[in-house]
């Protein structure tokens, strides 16, 4: 794989499409869908370019460290300069944000690309080494994903609570990934090196209790057979993520943000099925 290519962590921006057209199914069903496809399509395409130019400006931020920690990286490994790795995320996140221009009669999805790029700039510049404002803005960019694939179609509908309920429990996986690895982060003002690993998991315990109570609330957004399978996955998926959390609490948070990481997909597929039913 070309060196351009891998910087981008092509799986991680083909993830970051599929959520998005996911969401735009959620916002406009099954019948609609023909309809939507080609605002979908062109978003699905403007949050690609960005995300791959995000991850690619991270790798530009992180060239230093990363060659202890991850050595076997495009940077560390001289496959591409730094500059040239930094006028490839310029390029990436530019095209994006013309590309989400494109919807011309709709100009929220510009708006959202727009602070979602602003967002990953104050991440790599300020808020990455600040604990919880950084893992806030994490919360919120995976969030706006969602609410960015709603947008596209013109009616977000349940993408509202969709992209709510991501920005709490990927929040409340932050949290969980810091006291992970907190030996590690001796140079990052994160919040178990404040407050301590047990009130950071209790935190995060919090955020997600509140991630739950949000997903009950969107039951309301679906009718008929597709409420019923709403309510049953997204209880599994609650139950799910609670529980990584009571494993985090119980000393192993690599665990518990994996089981976290599970219930939000299976989440997922609660909306999904709750707009297709």
């Amino acid at each position: 794989m070309h060196p351009l290519l891998r910087i981008t962590r092509p799986g991680n921006v083909l993830l970051s499409a599929l959520a998005l057209l996911a969401a735009g199914f959620v916002a406009v069903g099954p019948e609609a869908l023909p309809q939507a496809a080609p605002q979908l399509a062109l978003a699905a395409g403007a949050a690609m370019l960005c995300v791959g130019g995000g991850n690619t400006l991270n790798d530009w931020f992180d060239r230093e460290t990363d060659r202890a920690n991850h050595p076997n990286r495009v940077l560390p490994r001289g496959e591409l300069s730094p500059q040239t790795a930094l006028n490839w995320a310029r390029l990436l996140l530019l095209a994006g944000l013309l590309s989400a221009g494109l919807l011309l009669d709709n100009p929220l999805p510009l708006t959202i690309a727009a602070v979602a790029v602003a967002l990953l700039l104050a991440y790599e510049l300020r808020l990455k080494a600040t604990g919880l404002p950084g893992n806030t803005t994490v919360g919120l960019l995976a969030g706006g994903l969602f609410f960015y694939g709603g947008a596209a179609t013109g009616t977000p509908g349940a993408t509202l609570w969709l992209a709510g309920l991501a920005t709490l429990a990927t929040l409340s996986r932050e949290l969980m990934k810091d006291v992970q690895d907190l030996e590690g982060d001796s140079d990052r003002r994160t919040l178990p090196a404040r407050i301590g690993p047990a009130a950071t998991l209790q935190l995060a315990t919090t955020v997600l209790a509140l991630a739950a109570v949000l997903s009950i609330t969107a039951y309301a957004q679906f009718s008929g057979r597709g409420a019923t399978a709403y309510l049953v996955l997204v209880i599994l998926a609650d139950g799910w993520m609670l529980n990584g959390c009571r494993l985090a609490l119980s000393g192993d948070p690599r665990v518990g943000q994996q089981a976290l990481k599970q219930g939000m997909g299976v989440a997922m597929l609660a909306f999904i099925a709750g707009a297709a039913l």
